[in-house]
């Protein structure tokens, strides 16, 4: 595999949406969880590079997994996301996701992070996380 040179990664365990992108891998370092893909023909969009859908997805699962894992007795959901796309991602590369939790309130979570290819930045992303209530009710009722 291309980049991937840790013996640490595990598969990331997920049966919902994320599991539809490929072999997502996590590892733990220091507090956070890191979340890894080894990129496939599967990702790539019409100009034959990874899916900007797809980095845009595990920037939003990573820092969504940092939040719930810092605090797991709180449901949490993405209040908004700001992507940045720096660099084309190769089929090939392995992605590293790394995420830093900012500010952490009783309702809301800020936090950023960035995607790497070996020791290239190819993205940033930044958002907020909102504790919810209530799961499987319809908000607007």
């Amino acid at each position: 595999m291309k980049n991937k040179t840790d013996a640490d990664w595990i598969p990331h365990r997920d049966d919902t949406f994320i599991s539809q992108i490929g072999d997502v891998q996590e590892r733990r370092r220091e507090s956070m969880i890191e979340i890894g893909l080894q990129t496939t023909e599967r990702q790539k969009n019409l100009s034959g590079i990874v899916h900007g859908g797809v980095i845009m997805a595990l920037f939003d699962r990573t820092i969504g997994i940092n939040c719930r894992d810092s605090r797991p007795e709180t449901r949490m959901a993405t209040a908004t996301i700001t992507v940045n796309m720096l660099r084309q991602v190769h089929v090939g590369d392995f992605l590293i996701f790394r995420c830093r939790l900012r500010k952490k309130g009783r309702k809301a979570y800020f936090a950023d992070a960035e995607a790497l290819v070996g020791d290239r930045l190819v993205g940033t992303a930044c958002g907020v996380w909102m504790t919810i209530e209530n799961v499987g009710t319809n908000a607007l009722s």
